[in-house]
């Protein structure tokens, strides 16, 4: 009788340890997605913010050999409907980032802090809502 009692003590810590593991393996794995679609979105936002200003920018080797979007794209399984989403969320959210410029000096006339200001977007909180909100929506 005490080795039963035992043994069903043990099988509940057992199982009990086992759904604790899977919930958060589940989370380490929505944290990731969450992850790549944030640094998804802030490729995005520099990528979409320098073409408006120069439209050479699109034809930069540099640019056109970057695949760091499909790289993320593929890592954070980002499906096109969320690719979509992000894109649309950024061009209306970062709409007036070109519209600022650049008290620091440059070589080509105008400057810009585009990046800096991808990445204080890219840390935001309304960032992290939006992308935890098309994250729960499946399509």
């Amino acid at each position: 009788m005490i080795m039963r009692s035992r043994v069903t003590k043990f099988l509940r810590f057992s199982s009990i340890l086992f759904l604790c593991s899977n919930l958060s393996n589940a989370q380490i794995i929505k944290d990731t997605k969450l992850g790549y679609m944030k640094k998804y979105a802030y490729c995005n936002c520099v990528f979409i913010n320098n073409s408006k200003l120069d439209k050479n920018y699109l034809n930069d080797s540099f640019q056109i050999g970057d695949k760091s979007t499909n790289l993320l794209i593929d890592l954070g399984k980002i499906s096109n409907f969320q690719s979509e989403k992000i894109r649309q969320y950024i061009e209306k959210t970062t709409e007036k980032f070109t519209a600022f410029e650049s008290e620091y000096y440059s070589e080509k006339g105008k400057s810009n802090t585009i990046t800096a200001m991808c990445l204080d977007f890219y840390e935001s909180k309304e960032l992290d809502s939006f992308i935890k909100k098309i994250m729960s929506k499946k399509k």
